[in-house]
């Protein structure tokens, strides 16, 4: 005799998903906290053993532990990514003012950053439903890493548009900068989590945009060449 199979409903899958978001914070929980001890105990060490400091691989472990709780913290942001908090939000204002934070870096590094706004666009996302916080995390996120991408005289550029190329429009912010072309073979691996070609990074700033435009029902492009490096956010309208 066959069982009627029930469909998974959106309660099943919201509950999926809380059951897996407890789990993985247990989990970063019960990692934090052993290693709070180890750093705490060998802080004590340098302080009452100073000599300790000449230890060839002393600064290494530091460096190592600081490593793993950034990978920690970065987890732990995006466990958090799963829950949105959907209100109505001025995203061209939102985009404005998170340029208008990383200008100041970029003058000092002698880089151009600039942003443009189609008029048809401005009055679509005027009142956008989203998580504001969160998706102003993936666009910095994406900032960041075109600054960090590029050189003195480079430019990124932020071009805010409608796309209506596919069945139902779609906004599209796209993020150019023609610094450093990102290597083919790397292209495919960018937004994995801990997967990083940068000394000093975790990996985590791409795959946590991606994830938070997934979340909005939209996708991030990616595209390299000589001549321009461009990301583009698509989210439904």
């Amino acid at each position: 005799m066959n069982q009627e199979i029930n469909p998974i409903t959106e309660e099943a899958i919201q509950a999926i998903m809380e059951k897996h978001k407890r789990t993985i914070s247990m989990f970063i929980h019960e990692l934090r906290n052993p290693l709070s001890l180890i750093k705490g105990t060998l802080q004590y060490i340098e302080m009452k053993h100073p000599e300790t400091k000449d230890y060839k691989y002393w600064n290494q472990i530091f460096e190592l532990i600081n490593d793993m709780e950034k990978m920690i913290s970065d987890a732990s942001l995006l466990n958090s990514c799963t829950t949105l908090n959907i209100q109505e939000s001025n995203l061209l204002s939102l985009i404005q003012d998170l340029v208008d934070n990383y200008m100041p870096q970029a003058v000092n590094q002698k880089k151009q950053l600039y942003i443009k706004a189609s008029p048809e666009c401005e009055q679509s996302i005027s009142s956008y439903p989203c998580d504001a916080t969160k998706i102003k995390q993936a666009i910095s996120n994406l900032l960041k890493n075109a600054l960090e991408a590029t050189n003195e005289g480079n430019y990124i550029e932020v071009l805010i548009n409608i796309d209506s190329t596919s069945a139902h429009p779609l906004l599209s912010i796209q993020i150019n900068n023609n610094g450093k072309p990102i290597p083919e073979d790397e292209i495919d691996e960018i937004f994995k989590p801990f997967v990083t070609h940068k000394k000093g990074g975790t990996g985590i700033g791409l795959a946590l945009a991606k994830f938070i435009i997934e979340n909005h029902l939209g996708s991030i492009r990616v595209s390299s060449s000589d001549a321009l490096t461009s990301f583009t956010i698509l989210l439904p309208l």
